[in-house]
């Protein structure tokens, strides 16, 4: 009998053990690297950004279904980490799901729901989520802007409505946010169907697009995906890519002295080859341009990016790389192996 209950401990022993991952701690960002939670899971938070509050960071990004593809709708919804220090991430879980109950509803399984971004809105104390969102079985006919929101940055988020920015009966595609000085919203993104690149604002809740505010911005390339945008010295920098689908292109750079432009073309500011995939600067090391961290006490500006497997989603990796200053200003943005925060 003891022989026999031994065995059963050591079989369930061996069963639990099988279940349990190492908890990690990373000293410095690997570039293109599987990236680890602080569980030891891979981070599943796909075309996001990261905001700074309450003495933490915030990391959003789309939460991959495990086991589906692009085309068999692997969108889950919004995935939330939290981070002392960039590098190691705490799970939140998913902070805004898809609607697996209502099929009817604006965010029903099978919607896309891509690109999070959430910024905190001072005159309603709300956190503010926006994604691009199109409805379930209408593939990417019409891009709507998806917003939801939250009392806390930690979630959960509370999906509210969606809008069409730019005035555009089609929609816009992927989009960058800024909130001015002046505590207003603008959203920035490329139109449908025509590809220009429009600049909108919001009202003052952050709800609505004002449709009289849309400009068309001069100076940006038709087709102008994946907008991350950032200040610096006086300067606004647009860092983008074309349009080519789920496959990398060049990234492309613009200049501005605000955001409503004219911008000045910069060319590609990346160089360098990513060793994991054999990738360098015409392919962006095999990503796309997602968000750009400003560190809110170093003088510090970190690129993301997001290489894409839509054959597998929940595989794809991430790219963070810090951004240099050449003399006269002008930013770069070369391949690392590794590095760390100074």
């Amino acid at each position: 009998m003891k022989s026999v209950l031994l065995s059963l401990v050591i079989l369930l022993t061996s069963f639990v053990m099988g279940f349990c991952v190492e908890k990690t701690h990373m000293t410095e960002f690997k570039p293109g690297a599987i990236w680890l939670d602080t569980e030891g899971k891979p981070i599943n938070a796909h075309g996001g950004g990261v905001i700074f509050a309450d003495g933490n960071f915030y990391w959003y990004g789309e939460h991959k279904i495990w086991g589906k593809s692009e085309a068999q709708k692997a969108d889950g919804g919004i995935h939330a980490y939290k981070s002392k220090d960039l590098m190691n991430w705490e799970d939140l879980g998913v902070v805004l799901s898809v609607d697996y109950d209502n099929p009817d509803s604006h965010i029903a399984y099978g919607c896309i729901l891509e690109r999070p971004k959430v910024i905190y809105c001072a005159r309603t104390k709300k956190y503010m989520a926006y994604f691009k969102l199109y409805e379930k079985g209408k593939g990417y006919d019409t891009a709507y802007l998806g917003v939801a929101q939250a009392d806390s940055p930690e979630g959960p988020f509370k999906y509210s409505h969606r809008v069409l920015c730019a005035a555009a009966q089609k929609g816009t595609g992927d989009f960058f946010l800024f909130v001015d000085g002046n505590g207003d919203l603008w959203h920035l993104a490329v139109r449908k169907p025509d590809k220009a690149f429009c600049l909108t604002k919001f009202d003052e809740e952050y709800k609505t697009p004002i449709d009289s505010s849309v400009k068309v911005l001069e100076g940006i390339p038709l087709k102008t995906e994946a907008p991350a945008g950032f200040f610096k010295d006086g300067k606004f920098f647009l860092l983008g890519s074309g349009s080519s689908g789920w496959a990398p292109n060049t990234a492309r750079l613009l200049k501005a002295n605000s955001i409503f432009g004219p911008f000045e073309f910069l060319g590609n500011p990346t160089s360098g080859v990513n060793p994991i995939n054999k990738l360098g600067p015409d392919k962006t090391f095999g990503g796309q341009s997602s968000f750009i961290i400003k560190h809110p006490t170093k003088d510090l500006y970190i690129a993301m990016f997001d290489i894409w497997t839509p054959e597998h989603p929940i595989e794809g990796k991430y790219i963070w790389l810090p951004i240099t200053f050449d003399a006269d200003g002008t930013p770069k943005i070369v391949w690392r192996n590794s590095w760390k925060i100074e």
